[in-house]
């Protein structure tokens, strides 16, 4: 559950390949919804973390991820789960799917 998860540890720890996500953590644009996947406007946030508390595996995540994906074009979906450690050991301590504005990452990808 989110309050049992240290997101600032999290987004340190993964601020190697993700260096705008903890000033985003920091500055309070990440918004935080526990098992509710209504899809909601960023506003003036950098990203909307959806958590998953139970009963959802690695491929469900990646799943619901491309179906999203395919629904809004104007966001990207990214998913996590603390059992998929392909990612160099930077999984999410717990299910999640990340919504972030589409064109901002690849702005943000292009200067990395």
């Amino acid at each position: 559950m989110q309050k049992d998860v240290d997101w600032k540890e999290y987004f340190e720890r993964i601020s190697g390949a993700c260096p705008w996500s903890l000033e985003a953590y920091n500055n309070n644009m990440i918004n935080f919804y526990e098992d509710d996947l209504a899809i909601r406007d960023l506003s003036n946030s950098e990203a909307n973390i959806y958590i998953f508390t139970e009963g959802y595996s690695d491929d469900d995540l990646y799943e619901i991820a491309e179906e999203l994906n395919n629904m809004y074009v104007g966001y990207e979906f990214l998913w996590s789960h603390p059992e998929y450690t392909k990612g160099g050991n930077r999984q999410t301590p717990v299910p999640v799917i990340i919504q972030q504005d589409r064109k901002t990452l690849e702005v943000l990808r292009g200067n990395k």
